[in-house]
């Protein structure tokens, strides 16, 4: 018989969100009579706090805290945080190390080989990049000092999975990883797993949730003008960061709002953009049109709320958000950016625009909302492609193929 291979999964924060996704999928959906999982992660902040960990422990994953890691840099912290990985491999003795989050790829990376080095033991190590963060806008010396930080990462690992083809593409191009090395795996979701609320019951619940809650964009004591059944709602689900672009689309119902447009706007997420959301939101006077739902564990089972889907990122790697929507039967408005080129093919089964334009974006939306034909015809060509190509089960096998 042969023996079970032990996997340590590590990621820098166990907050909820992408690549916690990931991890999570893999290590609840291995197959058990091949492998042990482990999973070691930073504490989590915030609305999403320890529910991470919650999951694993429910489907008995065992978790190791990280206390050391956190997402800003700090040379002390992260110099103790690969003192804590030491231990925990040599705590769990690990056949396999796979690292998501750049953070955690390039501590672990180092704690990794000084567990080789020490217990001259084999150790398979994978490191799966879910963006590349030199793409981001930032000032160009930190672009250089990220792409040699990012190069020399990837020296550490014997295998680096990238979620797109384009991931991988970027990658071979800046000379931070080979050709030999980078593996293209998408993102997949566990089709069976996923239990949406039918239309009229998931947009009754949202319209308690900001009644009960109030719309925090509103007036104190103002009740939010939100009809739950005839009108067309458009929204999106994602982190309140800049990286998500929610400024364009809100930007873009602004124009589409002065245009006499009806329709109601579903923000769900939370993040450290909301106070400017909401001014944002104050000062165009888009109170009774916008609504910040904040954080809801599990928010796709209310995207059948929604008849159009935007996706507004400027930066994204494959975003699991996307494929949930399609197999929530949605039209999906989209950036070009990162993988999603891959998920969708424009006017095919979807609308792709560029990123950062809002008047790009409303120019989209205000075509789907005045054909419902289109809608109807896109949110079926999607449905399809995301059943036949973008499984959690195929994701897994090639993911397998790796530690083998």
């Amino acid at each position: 018989m042969q023996q079970k291979k032990k996997i340590l999964y590590i990621i820098t924060k166990s907050v909820w969100g992408g690549a916690q996704k990931y991890v999570y999928d893999l290590a609840v959906n291995l197959p058990k009579d091949k492998f042990d999982v482990i999973v070691a992660g930073g504490q989590a902040e915030g609305p999403k706090k320890g529910i991470m960990e919650l999951e694993l422990g429910r489907n008995k994953v065992v978790f190791y805290k990280i206390k050391s890691f956190q997402r800003d840099v700090n040379i002390l912290k992260e110099f103790i945080a690969g003192f804590e990985i030491l231990f925990i491999l040599f705590k769990t003795k690990p056949n396999i190390v796979h690292v998501s989050s750049s953070k955690a790829g390039g501590v672990a990376g180092v704690a990794s080989l000084l567990y080789k080095l020490l217990t001259f033991r084999k150790l398979k190590t994978i490191f799966t990049i879910h963006g590349w963060a030199f793409l981001e806008s930032r000032p160009k010396w930190q672009i250089v000092l990220i792409k040699l930080f990012s190069w020399i990462t990837c020296l550490f690992y014997d295998k680096i999975i990238t979620v797109s083809e384009y991931g991988r593409q970027i990658g071979i191009e800046n000379k931070i990883v080979s050709l030999r090395k980078a593996i293209p795996i998408h993102n997949g979701i566990n089709i069976g797993n996923l239990n949406y609320i039918d239309k009229e019951e998931s947009r009754a619940e949202l319209v308690e949730r900001f009644q009960y809650f109030k719309n925090p964009s509103l007036q104190a004591g103002a009740k939010p003008k939100l009809e739950s059944k005839t009108e067309i709602w458009i929204g999106t689900t994602g982190e309140l960061t800049k990286n998500k672009g929610h400024q364009y689309f809100i930007d873009a119902v602004k124009k589409l709002k002065d245009k006499g447009i009806e329709f109601k706007t579903i923000i769900i997420g939370a993040g450290e953009e909301k106070e400017e959301r909401l001014k944002q939101i104050k000062n165009n006077k888009l109170e009774n049109d916008v609504f910040l739902a904040g954080f809801i564990f599990n928010a796709s089972k209310y995207l059948k709320a929604l008849d159009i889907f935007v996706f507004p990122s400027i930066k994204e790697g494959f975003p699991y958000t996307i494929l949930e929507a399609g197999l929530a039967e949605l039209p999906i408005i989209s950036t070009i950016t990162g993988g999603i080129p891959e998920q969708i093919e424009n006017d095919k089964d979807g609308i792709l625009v560029e990123s950062a334009n809002s008047e790009k974006l409303a120019e989209a939306i205000e075509r789907l909302i005045n054909n419902k034909n289109l809608r109807e015809k896109y949110a079926k060509k999607f449905n399809q492609k995301v059943l036949e190509k973008f499984s959690l089960d195929k994701q897994i096998e090639e993911t397998i193929k790796i530690y083998s």
